[in-house]
Parts: C-alpha cells; structure tokens; sequence
C-alpha cells in the first residue's frame, strides 16, 4: 500500500432514491473528522483516471437484481490501476433484501481487480424502494421496514468508516468470503428479463411532463428521450429510477396491468418527515 498515509478519500456512491448516497456522505463526515480530506461524488460523476490520486477509496450501491448495478460494473472496469491504493464497499438494500453480501463482495472485487487492497464490506438496510412493489398492492411489505434509516443504521454507518480508515492506516488488508445464495444463480440479467415481461406500457407522459430532466439524467443507460417524450424499452434495465425521482409523475409505466407510482409519491402517501429530503 502507499506508504505515505491516509491524507485523500474519496467516497464514491450510485443512488437513485437517497439512501446510498446519504450512508456515504456520512462516511465522508467521519472521515473529514479524523483529518482526512474526503471527496463525494456520484459513481458516475467522478472522472475515473481520477481516482489514482486518493489514498483510499470507498464504493457504494444499492442491491440490483441481486447485484451491482449493471452500469456500475461496466463503469468501474474501465477505471484506472488502483495499485496500492486500500479500497471498501457497502450496498444498500431494501426490507430483508436478497444477496447483499455477495453484492457488496462483489464491488470491493471491482476495485480488488483494479489492483486495489481490499479493507472492508458492509451492508445497510433501508425500506425498499422496488416501485411496482407498493403498486400491485403489497405496501405492508415496503412499510414493515418503514423506520429504517434509524439511528443504530446510522452508528452502523459511522461505526464502519472508521473500522475502514483503522484497517488501511494499519495496512490490515481483508477479503470476505462468498455466501451461498440460490438467487445469485439468478442475479442480472436474468432477474432484469423476467421483471420486464410483467413491465406493460412505459412512455413519458408529454401532458404531465415539466421537462425537468431528472429522469433523463437519472437513467443509467441513457434510454430516455426527453426531446421526443419516448423511452427506450429494449435498452431500459428496468431499475425504476425514472418512475421513482420524476416530480411530475409523468413517467406513464404499468406493470401486472397496474399503474405504477414512485418512491416520491410513496413517500408522500405512507412516508415519514425526515426522509422526505433523501
């Protein structure tokens, strides 16, 4: 590992509803507070021939399909050479969730195969944010975990960062083994294929719309044409994102034959004050 200590951090995280996103801005705050200058930024919004330049870095997504995100795999397998460089994981999940484990192994060996040095995995559970879910008419499944984040979440989160920033100070290098989990025969691809067969129409709705942007920001693979008001079904890796941030609700998606509404209207309906800014 680098030999001149832990001066630079960077904590890079995917989230499309919040929870990912604030776990590491936490992260971050532990570590500013130990003296360490920290960097955050949206996985995708950080030039990857930078990350060379930290001392230390840290990834977090939420659980996909039982995985990584598809473009975050795709994104971080063309970062650059992180010799030397110690690097963590933590994936988020909604309710009980499903392969957690494995998923945040799975990002820490995205950075391990870049060269870096494994110091820690941890995962974090939130209420889900699965959007058909709640529409088909299952909230009790979603509102059971209605209280997470809660505060033991959160010292969780705080507790982690700092066991992260002990073990690449110390040079304690760590790789967790894997869990044995059915559906991660599943994970990906397949998982994404039987979701989309009960996914009927998905159009933006150009009557609702306030052209805004934030979906067609939002969406991971770039199958959102704002300008036309069409969405790319073929390209589209069903993660809800845009049905789930649009303010608008003009995201026009059914699935099972029933209209789908997003983690911001879900909030608004069943959700508590303080996530309402996640």
């Amino acid at each position: 590992m680098k030999k001149s200590g832990i001066k630079k951090a960077a904590v890079l995280t995917y989230s499309q509803t919040g929870h990912t996103r604030l776990y590491g801005r936490l992260i971050a705050a532990v570590w500013e507070r130990e003296g360490i200058k920290t960097k955050t930024a949206d996985i995708g919004g950080l030039a990857v021939d930078s990350l060379s330049s930290f001392d230390l870095i840290m990834a977090g997504t939420p659980v996909f399909y039982y995985d990584v995100p598809s473009n975050v795999i795709d994104l971080l397998s063309t970062a650059p050479r992180l010799d030397d460089i110690p690097v963590a994981a933590f994936a988020t999940y909604g309710g009980k969730g499903g392969n957690q484990h494995n998923t945040a192994r799975r990002l820490l060996m995205l950075l391990k195969e870049r060269g870096g040095i494994p110091v820690g995995t941890e995962t974090f559970g939130n209420m889900s944010t699965f959007a058909p879910t709640w529409s088909i008419g299952s909230e009790r499944r979603i509102l059971k975990y209605k209280d997470f984040p809660d505060a033991r979440t959160f010292r969780r989160v705080s507790q982690y960062a700092r066991l992260v920033l002990a073990r690449a100070q110390k040079r304690t290098a760590v790789m967790p083994g894997r869990e044995f989990y059915i559906p991660d025969l599943l994970k990906g691809g397949p998982s994404i294929a039987f979701t989309k067969l009960f996914v009927g129409r998905h159009r933006i709705d150009p009557d609702a719309c306030t052209g805004c942007g934030v979906c067609e920001k939002g969406c991971p693979v770039e199958a959102i044409d704002l300008n036309a008001s069409a969405i790319d079904t073929k390209r589209c890796i069903a993660c809800f994102g845009c049905v789930n941030n649009c303010p608008a609700n003009a995201v026009d998606m059914t699935y099972f034959g029933k209209k789908v509404y997003g983690f911001r209207e879900f909030k608004k309906r069943h959700g508590r004050p303080d996530i309402q800014k996640l």
